[in-house]
């Protein structure tokens, strides 16, 4: 079974850890590893919005002092760093890519509260607009600079704008939907997916599983049991859908046993069969950093994933 990563590892940024963490992953065998997220998954992609002054940093987020559509995206320098160290060591990895609906929320609008959601550029069609035009372009010089097998763009938000029978800002179904399928279609890879992260809301499930340009869906399922049985295996194999499928915690940092991981994961083959893409931490493992006063990262990342790759190949595929 292909094993991956959602993103972040608690490393200080930097070429030393982009290459440690690249390395580390090859060496453990997950077989799709991630490029490493070591900075903020919101910073990273919106910092030529605020070099240009088109955004601007303040107290606990980000405020709008222009259009971003207006703003020429610049891939950001660590990420196709860390993909050519990739592309040397002959990695088939995954890129993280931030979606626009979770740029959007962290972009307060001119006269709005940076940090608050309903004063954010989620809440203004124009804006939100705007944020989409500047991400869509951001994905295809992503895409022109980063050449990976995996994209995945992520958008925990969408669990928190969407509820059971209606979205916040009234968003749409079609709409978000739309949206999301204009970032996806910019990158020409075998596996394009969408990573929601939190307890998948009902309403959710309209979006991800009628998206054109994607082909996995990328959940929690270690510390959310609800959403082990979201879908169902007839629901992904009519819509043309795999799972990548979390087995591990990704905020717990125990170090789980490899019959506890191996139970989940069979559950989960069980229940999805052929449906079953990637088994996989839950999400990033950047906010474990500071647990163990900077040993985070050997001692429970390094172990945790040890056991990913141990369990996933005692599962088959049918990949």
């Amino acid at each position: 079974m292909w094993t991956t990563l959602v993103g972040s590892f608690p490393l200080s940024p930097g070429r030393e850890s982009i290459e440690r963490a690249l390395e580390d992953q090859a060496e453990l065998g997950i077989t799709h590893p991630v490029l490493p997220q070591l900075r903020d998954f919101v910073l990273m992609y919106i910092e030529p919005l605020l070099r240009r002054g088109v955004a601007a940093a303040e107290g606990p987020g980000y405020v709008l002092r222009g259009d971003p559509a207006s703003v020429e995206p610049e891939p950001p320098e660590d990420l196709v760093e860390a993909a050519d160290i990739a592309a040397d060591m002959g990695l088939r990895y995954r890129v993280a890519f931030t979606g626009p609906f979770t740029i959007a929320s962290k972009l307060a609008l001119p006269r709005g509260r940076p940090g608050d959601l309903m004063s954010s550029a989620l809440s203004s069609p124009e804006h939100l607009e705007a944020v989409a035009e500047y991400v869509r372009e951001m994905a295809r010089e992503v895409y022109s600079s980063v050449k990976g097998v995996v994209y995945c763009v992520d958008e925990p938000i969408l669990s928190v704008v969407t509820g059971s029978r209606r979205m916040l800002f009234n968003l749409t179904v079609d709409g978000v939907r739309e949206v999301l399928d204009s970032v996806l279609d910019q990158f020409k890879a075998p596996y394009r997916g969408v990573h929601v992260c939190a307890r998948l809301p009902p309403l959710l499930k309209e979006v991800l599983l009628n998206l054109r340009n994607a082909n996995f869906l990328d959940h929690e399922h270690s510390d959310i049991p609800e959403n082990r049985a979201y879908y169902t295996r007839e629901e992904l194999s009519r819509a043309e859908k795999y799972l990548a499928y979390g087995v591990i915690s990704s905020k717990n940092p125990r170090v789980e046993g490899e019959e506890e991981v191996a139970s989940l994961a069979r559950d989960a083959y069980e229940r999805y069969g052929d449906r079953l893409l990637f088994l996989k931490p839950d999400c990033g493992f950047g906010g474990l950093r500071g647990y163990l006063s900077g040993r985070e990262y050997e001692e429970i990342v390094l172990k945790k994933l040890a056991v990913l790759v141990k369990v996933a190949g005692e599962l088959p595929s049918e990949t």
